[in-house]
């Protein structure tokens, strides 16, 4: 299956579970909250499905794919070349400042729901810039959220998130 369509369906899923947990204003009302029970649940929530696909997001964009991943998951550091002048010290361009960008546009985009033309014009980049990052994010974020268990949301929302002791 199509990384790309991994990624679709599920930032499908994430916007609309970011609209039920910001429409459930109500619940942080004293009156309202008293007719509501908790009881224990292991299923996962909306909650943690927002996290889980933020943060799949993130590893996907902040790791390189020919660096090897150290322990926990968490990317190898990229080296910034730096090259000094007689007034400056300036970083020449580099794998992580290319990740950077790429954490902006899904930040401001796809996390934060910004309308394409105030995304556009936040980053400071042209249409085919665009596209070609969306498409590189929507590839990338898509592995990885299909490696995390975030895709498909059908099997997210049915498994435990915690075993029963």
């Amino acid at each position: 299956m199509l990384a790309t369509f991994a990624f679709d369906v599920c930032h499908d899923v994430y916007q609309a579970a970011r609209e039920v947990i910001d429409t459930k204003i109500p619940t942080l009302s004293l009156e309202m909250s008293g007719k509501y029970l908790w009881h224990p649940d292991r299923l996962p929530r909306l909650a943690e499905y927002v996290a889980d696909f933020a943060r799949a997001g993130e590893r996907a964009l902040r790791s390189d794919s020919s660096i090897g991943r150290s322990r926990g998951g968490q990317a190898g550091g990229c080296p910034i070349r730096a090259s000094l002048s007689p007034n400056t010290l300036r970083a020449g361009p580099s794998q992580s400042t290319l990740r950077a960008s790429r954490m902006a546009m899904f930040r401001v985009y796809y996390l934060g729901g910004a309308e394409y033309h105030a995304a556009r014009r936040h980053l400071g980049i042209s249409e085919l810039t665009w596209a070609d990052w969306a498409e590189e994010i929507r590839a990338r974020v898509g592995r990885e959220l299909k490696s995390a268990g975030v895709f498909p949301p059908s099997k997210y929302f049915h498994e435990m998130s915690a075993r029963a002791s």
